[in-house]
């Protein structure tokens, strides 16, 4: 009896804790102009690390949210999308691509985020 308390106490408070273990296993990019131009080197370079991630596998899925067809395109260019990690894929190998994205740096008047999240939506 006294097992099956513990076991009923450890299963309450592993399935409590269970939203702390999902892992970011995809990221949000997003890269546009402040009103000026768009830093277009920044831009080349996202595209070549996004674009070699999905090569190497790295990146399984890659959705475009905007610029789509039929919605309008930012006169300045730049591009809103997700990359999500591929199948088999160590979180070490997808860090690595995060931080080889974090680590463009555009000029300024160039906005570029990158932020985790647990999956690419679909549109």
């Amino acid at each position: 009896m006294k097992k099956f308390t513990c076991l009923m106490i450890a299963g309450a408070v592993l399935s409590i804790s269970a939203p702390a273990w999902a892992e970011s296993r995809a990221v949000n990019i997003s890269i546009g102009s402040i009103g000026g131009s768009l830093d277009n080197a920044a831009l080349r370079t996202i595209r070549q690390v996004i674009g070699f991630a999905i090569a190497t596998s790295t990146v399984d899925q890659f959705v475009v949210y905007s610029p789509k067809v039929g919605s309008p395109i930012p006169i300045e260019g730049g591009f809103s999308a997700c990359a999500e990690a591929g199948f088999g894929i160590s979180n070490t190998k997808f860090n690595a691509f995060i931080q080889e994205l974090r680590s463009i740096k555009p000029k300024s008047g160039t906005f570029y985020n990158v932020e985790l999240t647990t999956g690419c939506k679909q549109s």
